[in-house]
């Protein structure tokens, strides 16, 4: 019997999204990483190489970092029990509108009876990263980029967004959204 080659063990992990989680848990308790270093006893290029994604963490490791924020374990392995994800790019729009004379609406996404729905203009600095949404919550994401390069990971997709491009989500995975090299306005919609 022929023997599987086995994925590599990163990729195996990068639906989870560990780097980005940590980055925006950091973000969020706005702990530089020279704190975080002193209250875990980790050094700082270490958690620098773990927030990037160019180390995978031991779980004695992350379990030091998650007592130090206040999270389980759990918050960096839940597995997204919905995910669905839809773009719509600037270039299939200006296609659509040389192709039809007369005005016409474009729906992006189909709002829930349920959700409440929240409508905002991010402005995102440069490299920074925001998380739209909570693991294991229900959200329904529009996010529609005005400036900037939108980087947008979720549920181990990662995607990146040019002004004019819009992207639906509807998941229960945190949604990351990372500004490229310059600084990035995105209009969301967010139904919880």
């Amino acid at each position: 019997m022929p023997v599987k080659p086995r994925p590599h063990r990163d990729a195996l992990l990068a639906s989870y999204s560990i780097g980005l989680k940590l980055k925006a848990l950091r973000s969020e308790k706005r702990f530089t990483l020279h704190r975080l270093g002193t209250e875990t006893g980790l050094s700082t290029a270490l958690l620098s190489k773990l927030e990037c994604d160019l180390m995978v963490p031991t779980l004695p490791t992350l379990a030091k970092i998650c007592s130090v924020y206040g999270v389980g374990l759990g918050y960096f392995f839940n597995d997204a029990d919905h995910h669905s994800s839809s773009i719509t790019r600037a270039a299939h729009l200006a296609q659509d509108r040389r192709e039809k004379a007369s005005i016409g609406t474009m729906p992006l996404h189909v709002p829930t009876a349920s959700g409440k729905q929240v409508s905002r203009v991010f402005e995102i600095p440069s490299g920074s990263t925001l998380a739209m949404s909570e693991q294991g919550k229900r959200t329904e994401i529009t996010a529609y980029v005005l400036e900037g390069n939108l980087g947008v990971n979720s549920a181990g997709s990662d995607e990146v967004l040019s002004p004019g491009d819009c992207i639906v989500l509807n998941t229960d995975a945190v949604v990351f959204c990372t500004a490229g090299d310059a600084a990035c306005r995105v209009l969301a919609v967010i139904a919880r």
